[in-house]
């Protein structure tokens, strides 16, 4: 399993779905919940004071893009620039109920954006992720 995955989004019915994905199908071990942008930047803060052993990372970010006080793009402006050293280690996945074709392609090309999914979460996305090569170590067996 992930150890520990971020949730930002401003709908907590969102994120207590994506939790109980999750833990459904055994996807992460915790789930830091971030209702806007500027929340997520001051846990991303708190863990840069840590020592590196200390940090707790989240290996994997869903980002809802529109929130008040601090929308997607503002979240993703700051960390780029706040955070650099966090960055290889974190993937963002939008998650989004976007519908507008422009939006999805700035969120694809955005850098920083690992994949762009659109909501709601589902648990062929969970499975999709589980077998990426990129976090299927999570749930290789030791």
């Amino acid at each position: 399993m992930i150890p520990l995955v971020m949730c930002i989004d401003d709908d907590s019915m969102v994120q207590m779905l994506s939790e109980i994905i999750f833990t459904d199908y055994q996807f992460c071990k915790e789930v830091v919940k971030a209702p806007d942008g500027y929340t997520a930047l001051q846990y991303f803060t708190e863990q840069s004071k840590l020592e590196s052993k200390d940090q707790q990372i989240p290996p994997l970010v869903f980002l809802d893009i529109s929130m008040p006080i601090s929308d997607g793009w503002d979240f993703l402006d700051k960390y780029s620039k706040n955070f650099p050293n966090m960055q290889p280690q974190t993937k963002i996945i939008v998650l989004s109920s976007a519908i507008h074709p422009e939006e999805v392609a700035m969120a694809n090309a955005h850098p920083l954006v690992y994949k762009y999914i659109s909501k709601p979460l589902e648990p062929k996305h969970i499975a999709d992720l589980k077998s990426d090569p990129d976090f299927s170590h999570f749930f290789t067996a030791n």
